[in-house]
């Protein structure tokens, strides 16, 4: 018996001149001797080394369930004896004995240890990772509980990653994070927990706070200790149990925050506010109605007129993408365009303009022998897209279309993310024959260089400068002057956007604006009323001057 490697021993119920119920040891094997204490292996009865061993097993009841053949789970423990972990089982043995297995498991403990780190830190960090704050969520929230404190949860995403990983590299963007995760370790004290919750967020768990002010000034000294280190982050803050007690409302509501100060323009932390929820549901709900809209025909087109400044022609339409709901009511693309972009439904809702453009225009062609063009709006989404130049191949075939009838509109959001690859695909374009106009002009930061590189026929000048054009300093005046006589000449044309004023139209005329587009002449209208204008009635159009005469 001595031979078994596994430590073991021997003991016997008896009874105690005193009555006592206690346990005699008759038997011990050497790997018994080898990993307890020698001192243990002087006496013969449990009670007299009972001191000795760890509280934490309840030998006494394991031995009578053995004797008495109950069924008995192992126990584990440390033993500060031997310094190591320790598995405990007994079994009876004839109805007189228990024998006790005492198996060495810190090997075992130590191989778990490190299957849970695995599981619970970052690699790439050396953070704490979203399963981690999962596990940890309710034992936070429940001391916040009982201790009266306040528990604030800040999530972080640093802004701009993707643009970082496209120009710089994976590489440069995990050092990125690494650095991230850095700054984050200086404040993980007993107060602070640090997560790497996924990809480019990261949250702190800021405990025992007696007040919002004390979350908050945490708050901004991780916001500050990012921007002295060159990195931008944008953050959203919820706190138990002032904004909610349920742990996936909290984290909702961190999230819901953080977007709100992306939406703000990023590099900004954002609080939680219950009117931030509402829009959150109601946002969720135009999801959710936006997918059956296009089956049930609730988007249609409008088309708005633009006409030659100087003769009053016709030169075209552009085609403009509304959205009308029997719940909500109408609801406006700028509102409903940013949430397709979001959810990449913009793709399909794309797909569906353009072919109902291009539809549109084959069948004024051929019932009234219209000649103008018509600009249709597509998303940067979609031009990234690799079959968006074969799929407009495809619906000018289909409908059989002379290519420079028709007019993509871009916006300087195209070439945020890849201008070598928006230059290639708009350069297809226009060797297809496709007419490209750059809209919005003026709002970018970059505008006067895309200029240069974008292969365009038209620029369209926003509104906002042709809305102060009429004013007294004459500064609007003379900065949209420049851009008219400067974009001339280099051969594109001109289209003023949001005309609405006679005095406006005026002063386009003596800049040579070449064309003009707003409620003046011509607000968006169904597809119907541009038949019927381009069928002979001219009342058809509504217009600014129309609704005066």
């Amino acid at each position: 018996m001595n031979s078994i490697s596994s430590p073991l021993i021997v003991a016997r119920p008896i009874i105690l001149p005193q009555g006592q119920k206690d346990f005699e040891l008759v038997f011990f094997n050497e790997a018994f001797s080898r990993t307890v204490s020698k001192t243990i292996l002087k006496f013969h009865y449990f009670h007299e080394f009972k001191a000795l061993l760890s509280t934490e097993v309840p030998w006494n009841d394991m031995a009578d369930k053995a004797i008495n053949k109950i069924p008995c789970e192992p126990v584990t423990y440390f033993s500060d004896l031997s310094n190591g972990w320790f598995r405990v089982q007994m079994k009876g043995m004839d109805g007189k004995y228990i024998v006790v297995n005492i198996e060495n498991i810190t090997k075992e403990r130590e191989h778990s240890k490190k299957l849970l780190d695995t599981a619970y830190i970052d690699i790439l960090t050396g953070l704490y990772n979203r399963n981690k704050f999962l596990d940890d969520i309710a034992d936070l929230t429940a001391q916040a509980q009982f201790n009266g404190t306040k528990l604030g949860l800040l999530l972080i995403d640093i802004d701009n990653m993707k643009i970082i990983n496209d120009y710089n590299g994976h590489t440069a963007g995990d050092e990125v994070l690494k650095k991230s995760a850095e700054i984050l370790k200086r404040f993980s004290k007993n107060i602070i927990k640090a997560y790497r919750f996924g990809g480019d967020e990261f949250l702190l768990a800021i405990k025992n706070c007696s007040s919002m002010d004390s979350i908050t000034n945490v708050c901004d000294t991780v916001f500050e200790s990012f921007n002295s280190e060159q990195i931008k982050i944008s953050g959203g803050i919820a706190v138990y149990p002032d904004d909610s007690e349920e742990p996936e409302d909290l984290l909702r509501f961190t999230d819901i925050a953080m977007r709100h100060s992306k939406k703000d323009g990023k590099n900004r932390i954002t609080n939680f506010k219950l009117e931030m929820q509402r829009v959150f549901i109601q946002k969720l709900n135009m999801q959710a109605k936006m997918s059956s809209a296009l089956i049930n025909n609730d988007f249609y087109l409008v088309y708005q007129p633009q006409f030659d400044i100087k003769t009053g022609d016709l030169r075209g339409f552009e085609a403009l993408m509304r959205w009308h709901d029997k719940e909500l009511g109408d609801i406006g693309p700028a509102i409903f365009i940013p949430l397709a972009e979001e959810t990449g439904m913009i793709l399909e809702i794309g797909d569906w303009v353009l072919n109902a453009a291009f539809c549109t225009l084959k069948n004024w062609q051929q019932k009234y022998s219209f000649k103008g063009i018509m600009s249709i709006n597509i998303s940067p989404m979609q031009l990234k897209q690799p079959n968006f130049i074969e799929n407009i191949r495809n619906l000018l075939i289909k409908y059989n279309l002379n290519p420079d009838t028709v007019e993509i509109e871009i916006t300087e959001g195209i070439m945020i993310e890849n201008m070598n690859e928006a230059i290639e695909k708009l350069n297809s374009l226009k060797n297809i024959g496709l007419r490209i106009s750059l809209d919005d002009f003026g709002t970018g930061y970059s505008s006067l260089s895309y200029l240069q590189v974008l292969p365009l026929n038209t620029l369209k000048i926003d509104k906002s400068f042709i809305t102060g054009i009429t004013e007294k300093n004459g500064i609007q005046a003379n900065i949209t002057n420049s851009i008219i006589t400067m974009v001339t000449k280099m051969g594109l044309q001109t289209i003023a956007e949001g005309v609405e004023k006679n005095e406006q139209l005026q002063i386009l005329k003596e800049f040579n604006c070449h064309i003009v587009q707003g409620f003046l002449r011509g607000k968006p209208v169904l597809e119907q009323n541009c038949a019927a204008y381009l069928g002979g009635k001219r009342s058809a159009l509504i217009s600014l001057e129309t609704e005066k005469s």
